[in-house]
């Protein structure tokens, strides 16, 4: 490809140009013949939609060519412009004058290397769920709160979600005391069911379950009600009558899963104990009293205290999950059910990493809690 050196660049046709883009393809680093190229452009008066945008005309699919890179393309165009502007008698210009527009032409042409760069969506959705987390919390201390529908999500959230949270947690608590009274009673150690059952349920299973329930029922009805009003362009009329989404819509349903979540995992705290007295007593015969007895016993304040701290946090992040997946959703009815779903999953995952690192920090070093439910 030497032979479309600088110095043979000016006397090209039309009928050798796609040899020169190829030429360009292969040397990238040749931009110094780019003035050149320009100019026998220019002389071959050939015109710049032709040799500069239809690509395809000489570089057909069939034939398999390489493709010239699109900046080499703006370059030519640039360069060719310039020297449209500056040669106005058709004279072409010195070789030292080619040399400027086109070292011009191609510094123009330079750009920031993260110009063209856009940030994964997930990551653009992990911003946005921190962004709206903080103006959430921003706008609850300067009062900013819509109480209508802070009682309306309230009620969604709370006695709407009631009933399921109370059927899988006596379930929960049934299932447990089967596993544990049939491996305690082989060690003799039945008066200590209770406390294991009462420490198992109210620092672990009851905050997580209700989590779990919650994420599914609440979380996926935020992200798909949010959702449907961001491709609709529902919460752009808002913005247009004065009024911000997140006053009127996130705020309130933050505000509705952390208030409703520490109630609903002390009533399903006190469901699955009761179930699991229940069948204890009725099935294998350990009495009712020695159960609560020992829950009592094992139980301490902070154990109630850290599970109403951990069902806070819960509450939050699947609310704030749940309407920022909402708000970001894109693409149609499509993007509703795609948002829907990663919001329950992104919700589920952070509610786990939540439990561990809560769970760290709440409970170090060795515990007594079952010497004392042993009595």
């Amino acid at each position: 490809m030497e032979k479309f050196g600088c110095a043979k660049m000016a006397n090209f046709s039309s009928s050798n140009e796609r040899q020169i883009f190829v030429w360009l393809a292969k040397n990238p680093n040749r931009q110094e013949c780019m003035a050149d190229v320009a100019r026998a452009l220019l002389r071959a008066k050939i015109p710049p939609g032709l040799s500069l945008l239809h690509r395809r005309h000489f570089f057909p699919a069939d034939r398999g060519a390489p493709r010239p890179p699109r900046k080499k393309l703006a370059c030519l165009q640039k360069c060719r412009a310039g020297f449209q502007q500056q040669s106005t008698d058709g004279a072409p210009l010195s070789s030292a004058a080619a040399a400027t527009a086109a070292a011009a032409a191609v510094e123009a042409d330079s750009s920031p290397v993260l110009a063209g760069w856009k940030p994964p969506r997930y990551l653009w959705r992990a911003l946005a769920t921190l962004v709206i987390g903080g103006q959430v919390i921003l706008r609850t201390l300067q009062g900013r709160i819509h109480v209508r529908n802070t009682v309306q999500q309230l009620e969604a959230v709370g006695p709407g979600s009631l009933g399921v949270n109370l059927l899988t947690a006596s379930f929960v608590g049934m299932v447990f005391t089967i596993q544990f009274v049939r491996e305690f009673a082989k060690l003799g150690l039945t008066r200590s069911v209770g406390g294991v059952l009462a420490l198992a349920l109210a620092r672990e299973l009851s905050p997580v379950v209700t989590a779990v329930i919650l994420a599914g029922r609440v979380g996926s009805a935020f992200a798909a009600e949010l959702g449907t009003m961001q491709v609709s362009e529902q919460t752009d009329t808002l913005r247009v009558l004065g009024t911000d989404p997140v006053d009127y819509l996130i705020t309130p349903r933050v505000l509705a899963c952390c208030l409703a979540m520490p109630f609903l995992t002390l009533m399903c705290f006190s469901v699955g104990m009761a179930a699991s007295v229940l069948l204890a007593d009725s099935v294998y015969r350990v009495s009712a009293n020695i159960i609560l007895d020992s829950a009592a016993r094992a139980l301490q304040p902070w154990d109630i205290v850290s599970t109403m701290i951990k069902s806070f946090v819960f509450g939050g992040i699947i609310s704030i999950v749940s309407c920022a997946w909402g708000v970001t959703t894109l693409g149609g009815a499509k993007g509703v059910g795609e948002s829907t779903t990663s919001a329950v999953v992104i919700s589920l995952v952070c509610i786990f990493i939540a439990d561990f690192i809560l769970s760290w920090c709440f409970f170090q070093g060795a515990g007594d809690a079952l010497k004392a439910a042993m009595g």
